[in-house]
Protein backbone atom coordinates (compact mmCIF):
# COMPACT_ATOMS: atom_id res chain seq x y z
CA UNK A 1 0.00 0.00 0.00
CA UNK A 2 1.22 3.48 -0.85
CA UNK A 3 2.01 5.66 2.20
CA UNK A 4 -0.73 8.07 3.18
CA UNK A 5 -0.04 11.58 1.94
CA UNK A 6 -1.95 14.84 1.98
CA UNK A 7 -0.69 15.66 -1.53
CA UNK A 8 -3.17 15.15 -4.29
CA UNK A 9 -5.98 13.82 -2.10
CA UNK A 10 -9.27 13.61 -3.94
CA UNK A 11 -12.16 15.34 -2.18
CA UNK A 12 -14.71 12.88 -3.52
CA UNK A 13 -18.26 13.53 -2.25
CA UNK A 14 -18.83 11.39 0.83
CA UNK A 15 -22.23 10.10 -0.31
CA UNK A 16 -20.77 9.02 -3.66
CA UNK A 17 -17.89 7.29 -1.92
CA UNK A 18 -20.32 5.51 0.38
CA UNK A 19 -22.43 4.31 -2.53
CA UNK A 20 -19.35 3.07 -4.38
CA UNK A 21 -18.21 0.82 -1.60
CA UNK A 22 -21.77 -0.30 -0.80
CA UNK A 23 -21.76 -1.89 -4.25
CA UNK A 24 -18.73 -4.01 -3.37
CA UNK A 25 -20.53 -7.19 -3.16
CA UNK A 26 -5.58 -13.02 22.96
CA UNK A 27 -4.51 -10.20 25.04
CA UNK A 28 -1.66 -7.68 24.82
CA UNK A 29 1.28 -9.11 22.93
CA UNK A 30 4.93 -8.44 23.63
CA UNK A 31 5.06 -6.52 20.36
CA UNK A 32 2.09 -4.37 21.42
CA UNK A 33 3.55 -3.64 24.85
CA UNK A 34 6.88 -2.71 23.28
CA UNK A 35 5.12 -0.39 20.88
CA UNK A 36 3.21 1.31 23.70
CA UNK A 37 6.37 1.84 25.71
CA UNK A 38 8.08 3.73 22.91
CA UNK A 39 8.01 7.50 23.25
CA UNK A 40 6.66 9.08 20.05
CA UNK A 41 8.38 12.10 18.56
CA UNK A 42 5.17 14.09 18.91
CA UNK A 43 2.98 14.37 22.00
CA UNK A 44 0.22 16.56 20.53
CA UNK A 45 -2.28 13.70 20.35
CA UNK A 46 -3.39 12.62 23.87
CA UNK A 47 -3.24 8.93 24.78
CA UNK A 48 -4.75 6.80 27.51
CA UNK A 49 -2.55 5.90 30.47
CA UNK A 50 -3.12 2.20 29.79
CA UNK A 51 -3.78 0.58 26.40
CA UNK A 52 -7.09 -1.08 25.61
CA UNK A 53 -7.22 -4.86 25.57
CA UNK A 54 -6.91 -6.36 22.10
CA UNK A 55 -8.05 -9.87 21.20
CA UNK A 56 -5.73 -10.09 18.20
CA UNK A 57 -2.20 -8.97 17.49
CA UNK A 58 -1.73 -5.63 15.78
CA UNK A 59 0.05 -7.34 12.89
CA UNK A 60 -3.18 -9.25 12.24
CA UNK A 61 -5.19 -6.02 12.26
CA UNK A 62 -2.81 -4.31 9.90
CA UNK A 63 -2.77 -7.17 7.42
CA UNK A 64 -6.59 -7.45 7.51
CA UNK A 65 -7.20 -3.76 6.68
CA UNK A 66 -8.77 -3.19 3.29
CA UNK A 67 -9.99 -0.32 1.15
CA UNK A 68 -13.59 0.73 1.67
CA UNK A 69 -13.72 2.46 -1.72
CA UNK A 70 -13.03 6.18 -1.14
CA UNK A 71 -9.42 7.45 -0.97
CA UNK A 72 -7.97 9.21 2.10
CA UNK A 73 -10.22 12.16 2.93
CA UNK A 74 -12.60 11.04 0.16
CA UNK A 75 -15.15 11.09 2.96
CA UNK A 76 -14.29 14.58 4.22
CA UNK A 77 -14.17 15.27 7.94
CA UNK A 78 -15.69 18.54 9.11
CA UNK A 79 -12.77 20.59 10.40
CA UNK A 80 -14.54 23.94 10.89
CA UNK A 81 -17.98 22.99 12.21
CA UNK A 82 -20.75 25.55 12.53
CA UNK A 83 -23.59 25.26 15.02
CA UNK A 84 -27.10 26.55 15.46
CA UNK A 85 -29.27 26.89 18.54
CA UNK A 86 -31.72 24.12 19.36
CA UNK A 87 -34.64 26.43 18.52
CA UNK A 88 -33.35 26.72 14.95
CA UNK A 89 -32.90 22.97 14.41
CA UNK A 90 -35.45 21.33 12.13
CA UNK A 91 -35.10 17.80 13.49
CA UNK A 92 -37.75 15.15 13.98
CA UNK A 93 -38.07 14.02 17.62
CA UNK A 94 -37.05 10.45 16.67
CA UNK A 95 -34.03 11.52 14.62
CA UNK A 96 -30.75 10.04 15.82
CA UNK A 97 -28.12 12.43 17.12
CA UNK A 98 -24.70 11.86 18.63
CA UNK A 99 -24.47 13.89 21.80
CA UNK A 100 -21.49 15.18 23.75
CA UNK A 101 -21.25 17.57 26.69
CA UNK A 102 -18.27 18.98 28.56
CA UNK A 103 -17.81 21.81 31.05
CA UNK A 104 -21.36 23.10 30.65
CA UNK A 105 -21.45 22.97 26.84
CA UNK A 106 -23.54 20.46 24.92
CA UNK A 107 -23.48 19.54 21.24
CA UNK A 108 -25.78 17.43 19.08
CA UNK A 109 -24.38 15.98 15.85
CA UNK A 110 -27.26 14.68 13.64
CA UNK A 111 -26.63 11.21 12.26
CA UNK A 112 -27.87 12.35 8.85
CA UNK A 113 -24.95 14.78 8.66
CA UNK A 114 -22.42 12.45 10.26
CA UNK A 115 -23.13 9.64 7.79
CA UNK A 116 -21.67 11.85 5.04
CA UNK A 117 -18.57 12.96 6.98
CA UNK A 118 -17.92 10.43 9.78
CA UNK A 119 -15.64 12.80 11.75
CA UNK A 120 -16.15 16.27 13.19
CA UNK A 121 -13.10 17.97 14.69
CA UNK A 122 -14.55 20.26 17.32
CA UNK A 123 -13.84 22.15 20.53
CA UNK A 124 -16.39 21.72 23.34
CA UNK A 125 -16.03 23.36 26.73
CA UNK A 126 -12.45 24.23 25.88
CA UNK A 127 -11.57 20.61 24.99
CA UNK A 128 -10.39 19.69 21.50
CA UNK A 129 -12.25 16.54 20.49
CA UNK A 130 -12.95 14.43 17.43
CA UNK A 131 -16.52 13.12 17.29
CA UNK A 132 -16.51 10.04 15.06
CA UNK A 133 -19.17 7.81 13.52
CA UNK A 134 -18.99 4.66 11.41
CA UNK A 135 -22.30 3.88 9.68
CA UNK A 136 -21.28 0.31 8.81
CA UNK A 137 -20.86 -0.61 12.48
CA UNK A 138 -23.21 1.97 14.11
CA UNK A 139 -20.39 3.15 16.34
CA UNK A 140 -20.27 6.72 17.65
CA UNK A 141 -17.10 7.44 19.63
CA UNK A 142 -15.26 10.52 20.84
CA UNK A 143 -11.54 11.14 21.27
CA UNK A 144 -9.39 13.93 22.64
CA UNK A 145 -7.36 15.22 19.71
CA UNK A 146 -4.93 17.70 21.22
CA UNK A 147 -3.49 20.06 18.62
CA UNK A 148 -4.11 17.83 15.61
CA UNK A 149 -7.20 16.67 13.73
CA UNK A 150 -8.46 13.26 12.67
CA UNK A 151 -9.48 12.25 9.16
CA UNK A 152 -11.08 9.28 7.40
CA UNK A 153 -8.36 7.10 5.87
CA UNK A 154 -10.59 5.23 3.40
CA UNK A 155 -9.50 1.93 4.96
CA UNK A 156 -11.74 -0.44 6.90
CA UNK A 157 -11.01 -3.05 9.55
CA UNK A 158 -13.83 -5.48 10.34
CA UNK A 159 -16.16 -3.09 8.44
CA UNK A 160 -15.15 -0.36 10.90
CA UNK A 161 -13.70 3.01 9.95
CA UNK A 162 -9.94 3.44 10.20
CA UNK A 163 -9.00 7.01 11.13
CA UNK A 164 -5.70 8.83 10.76
CA UNK A 165 -4.21 11.77 12.62
CA UNK A 166 -3.03 14.55 10.39
CA UNK A 167 0.14 15.24 12.36
CA UNK A 168 1.84 11.85 11.96
CA UNK A 169 -0.54 10.09 9.52
CA UNK A 170 -0.81 7.16 11.93
CA UNK A 171 -3.81 4.87 11.40
CA UNK A 172 -6.24 4.15 14.26
CA UNK A 173 -9.01 1.59 14.54
CA UNK A 174 -12.13 3.36 15.80
CA UNK A 175 -13.67 0.56 17.88
CA UNK A 176 -10.42 -0.41 19.60
CA UNK A 177 -9.24 3.24 19.73
CA UNK A 178 -5.77 1.86 19.06
CA UNK A 179 -3.06 2.73 16.56
CA UNK A 180 -2.45 -0.01 14.00
CA UNK A 181 0.05 1.64 11.65
CA UNK A 182 2.55 4.46 11.88
CA UNK A 183 4.29 6.31 14.67
CA UNK A 184 1.46 5.72 17.17
CA UNK A 185 1.07 2.00 16.51
CA UNK A 186 -0.08 0.24 19.69
CA UNK A 187 -1.09 3.39 21.55
CA UNK A 188 -4.68 3.90 22.72
CA UNK A 189 -6.41 7.23 22.17
CA UNK A 190 -7.82 9.10 25.17
CA UNK A 191 -11.58 8.62 24.83
CA UNK A 192 -14.58 10.70 25.87
CA UNK A 193 -18.13 9.46 26.39
CA UNK A 194 -20.53 10.31 23.57
CA UNK A 195 -24.18 9.30 23.36
CA UNK A 196 -26.19 7.65 20.59
CA UNK A 197 -29.74 8.82 21.26
CA UNK A 198 -32.71 10.63 19.78
CA UNK A 199 -33.09 14.36 19.33
CA UNK A 200 -36.12 14.34 21.63
CA UNK A 201 -34.18 12.70 24.47
CA UNK A 202 -31.06 14.82 24.02
CA UNK A 203 -33.02 18.07 23.89
CA UNK A 204 -34.93 17.17 27.06
CA UNK A 205 -31.67 16.43 28.89
CA UNK A 206 -29.74 19.40 27.44
CA UNK A 207 -32.19 22.14 26.35
CA UNK A 208 -29.34 24.62 25.78
CA UNK A 209 -27.58 22.27 23.36
CA UNK A 210 -26.19 23.52 20.08
CA UNK A 211 -26.69 21.52 16.90
CA UNK A 212 -24.26 20.86 14.08
CA UNK A 213 -25.30 22.99 11.10
CA UNK A 214 -25.78 21.69 7.58
CA UNK A 215 -23.54 24.57 6.50
CA UNK A 216 -20.52 22.29 6.39
CA UNK A 217 -18.79 23.71 3.34
CA UNK A 218 -19.67 20.57 1.37
CA UNK A 219 -22.52 19.95 -1.05
CA UNK A 220 -24.48 17.00 0.36
CA UNK A 221 -28.08 15.86 0.63
CA UNK A 222 -28.42 15.78 4.41
CA UNK A 223 -32.01 14.57 4.21
CA UNK A 224 -30.92 11.18 2.90
CA UNK A 225 -28.86 8.34 4.38
CA UNK A 226 -27.39 6.16 1.57
CA UNK A 227 -27.44 3.10 3.86
CA UNK A 228 -31.08 3.18 4.95
CA UNK A 229 -32.88 4.79 7.88
CA UNK A 230 -33.23 4.58 11.65
CA UNK A 231 -36.72 6.07 11.93
CA UNK A 232 -38.27 3.86 10.73
CA UNK A 233 -35.54 1.23 10.82
CA UNK A 234 -34.74 0.11 7.29
CA UNK A 235 -32.11 -0.78 4.71
CA UNK A 236 -28.67 -1.95 5.77
CA UNK A 237 -29.36 -1.10 9.41
CA UNK A 238 -31.93 -3.88 9.79
CA UNK A 239 -30.50 -6.53 7.47
CA UNK A 240 -28.86 -9.61 8.99
CA UNK A 241 -25.81 -9.28 6.76
CA UNK A 242 -22.50 -7.50 6.48
CA UNK A 243 -20.66 -6.16 3.46
CA UNK A 244 -16.97 -6.60 4.20
CA UNK A 245 -15.01 -9.60 5.58
CA UNK A 246 -14.64 -10.03 9.35
CA UNK A 247 -11.85 -11.51 11.44
CA UNK A 248 -14.39 -13.26 13.71
CA UNK A 249 -18.06 -14.09 13.11
CA UNK A 250 -20.91 -15.37 15.28
CA UNK A 251 -24.60 -16.21 14.88
CA UNK A 252 -25.32 -15.74 18.57
CA UNK A 253 -27.39 -12.62 17.82
CA UNK A 254 -28.77 -10.88 14.74
CA UNK A 255 -25.84 -9.08 13.12
CA UNK A 256 -27.39 -5.65 13.70
CA UNK A 257 -28.38 -6.21 17.34
CA UNK A 258 -27.25 -3.18 19.32
CA UNK A 259 -24.86 -3.96 22.14
CA UNK A 260 -23.09 -1.83 24.72
CA UNK A 261 -19.46 -2.90 24.80
CA UNK A 262 -16.62 -2.00 27.10
CA UNK A 263 -12.92 -2.79 27.38
CA UNK A 264 -10.21 -2.23 29.94
CA UNK A 265 -6.52 -3.04 29.80
CA UNK A 266 -7.24 -6.69 30.61
CA UNK A 267 -10.51 -7.70 28.97
CA UNK A 268 -13.84 -6.82 27.38
CA UNK A 269 -17.56 -7.39 27.76
CA UNK A 270 -20.80 -6.59 25.99
CA UNK A 271 -24.42 -6.17 27.06
CA UNK A 272 -27.33 -6.50 24.63
CA UNK A 273 -29.09 -3.14 24.86
CA UNK A 274 -32.60 -4.61 24.71
CA UNK A 275 -31.78 -6.97 27.57
CA UNK A 276 -30.13 -4.25 29.63
CA UNK A 277 -33.18 -2.07 29.04
CA UNK A 278 -35.42 -4.82 30.44
CA UNK A 279 -33.25 -5.85 33.42
CA UNK A 280 -31.76 -2.39 34.16
CA UNK A 281 -28.68 -3.87 35.91
CA UNK A 282 -26.49 -6.67 34.57
CA UNK A 283 -23.13 -8.00 35.70
CA UNK A 284 -20.31 -10.05 34.23
CA UNK A 285 -17.20 -11.19 36.03
CA UNK A 286 -15.43 -7.87 35.41
CA UNK A 287 -18.10 -5.36 34.34
CA UNK A 288 -21.40 -3.90 35.54
CA UNK A 289 -23.93 -2.54 33.09
CA UNK A 290 -26.59 -0.01 34.17
CA UNK A 291 -29.41 1.22 31.95
CA UNK A 292 -30.21 4.92 31.59
CA UNK A 293 -33.80 5.54 30.37
CA UNK A 294 -33.16 9.27 30.03
CA UNK A 295 -30.93 8.84 26.98
CA UNK A 296 -31.85 5.17 26.30
CA UNK A 297 -28.26 4.06 26.74
CA UNK A 298 -26.06 2.06 29.06
CA UNK A 299 -23.26 2.99 31.43
CA UNK A 300 -20.47 0.55 32.23
CA UNK A 301 -18.39 0.19 35.38
CA UNK A 302 -15.66 -2.08 36.63
CA UNK A 303 -17.04 -4.82 38.86
CA UNK A 304 -13.92 -5.40 40.95
CA UNK A 305 -15.31 -3.35 43.86
CA UNK A 306 -18.34 -4.90 45.52
CA UNK A 307 -20.88 -2.27 46.55
CA UNK A 308 -23.59 -4.77 47.22
CA UNK A 309 -26.90 -4.60 45.43
CA UNK A 310 -27.61 -1.85 42.89
CA UNK A 311 -31.38 -1.25 43.06
CA UNK A 312 -33.36 0.60 40.36
CA UNK A 313 -35.59 3.35 41.74
CA UNK A 314 -37.04 4.51 38.41
CA UNK A 315 -36.23 7.34 35.98
CA UNK A 316 -32.58 6.31 35.78
CA UNK A 317 -31.95 6.59 39.53
CA UNK A 318 -30.31 3.72 41.44
CA UNK A 319 -29.89 3.06 45.14
CA UNK A 320 -26.50 1.90 46.38
CA UNK A 321 -25.80 1.50 50.11
CA UNK A 322 -28.80 3.66 50.94
CA UNK A 323 -27.73 6.49 48.63
CA UNK A 324 -29.41 7.53 45.37
CA UNK A 325 -27.34 8.02 42.23
CA UNK A 326 -28.05 8.76 38.57
CA UNK A 327 -27.22 5.89 36.23
CA UNK A 328 -24.06 7.61 35.04
CA UNK A 329 -22.85 8.62 38.50
CA UNK A 330 -22.52 5.40 40.50
CA UNK A 331 -19.58 5.37 42.95
CA UNK A 332 -17.66 2.91 40.77
CA UNK A 333 -14.85 3.29 38.25
CA UNK A 334 -16.37 4.06 34.86
CA UNK A 335 -15.54 2.28 31.63
CA UNK A 336 -16.15 4.15 28.37
CA UNK A 337 -19.14 2.41 26.71
CA UNK A 338 -19.32 1.79 22.98
CA UNK A 339 -22.69 1.10 21.38
CA UNK A 340 -22.22 -1.04 18.28
CA UNK A 341 -23.79 -3.63 16.05
CA UNK A 342 -23.12 -7.06 17.56
CA UNK A 343 -21.25 -8.33 14.51
CA UNK A 344 -18.74 -5.49 14.78
CA UNK A 345 -18.10 -5.88 18.49
CA UNK A 346 -17.63 -9.64 18.09
CA UNK A 347 -15.27 -9.16 15.15
CA UNK A 348 -12.89 -7.27 17.44
CA UNK A 349 -13.69 -8.94 20.77
CA UNK A 350 -14.78 -12.57 20.18
CA UNK A 351 -13.82 -13.48 23.75
CA UNK A 352 -15.94 -10.81 25.46
CA UNK A 353 -17.64 -11.52 28.74
CA UNK A 354 -21.44 -11.33 28.68
CA UNK A 355 -24.14 -11.62 31.36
Amino acid sequence: MEPLTRKGLVDRPGALGVLLFLLVGGGLTAQQVASVSETPSSASLPFAETPNYLADEIDAYESFMMSGGPPPDGIPAIDAPRFIDASEADLDPSEIVIGFHHQGEARAYPQLIMVHHEIVNDQVGGLNVAITYCPLTATAQGFKRGDTTLGVSGQLLNSNVVMFDRETESFFSQITATGIRGEHRGRTLDEVNVYWTTWERWLAAFPETQVLSERTGHLRNYSRDPYGSYAPLGGYYQEDRTIFPLMHSSNRHHAKTMVVGGRTESGSAYFVLDELRDEEVQTTESFRGVYDPVLDTGYLYRADHDLGEISPMGDGIYEVDGQAYAAGELPLEKVIPVEAFFFAWHAFYPDSERP
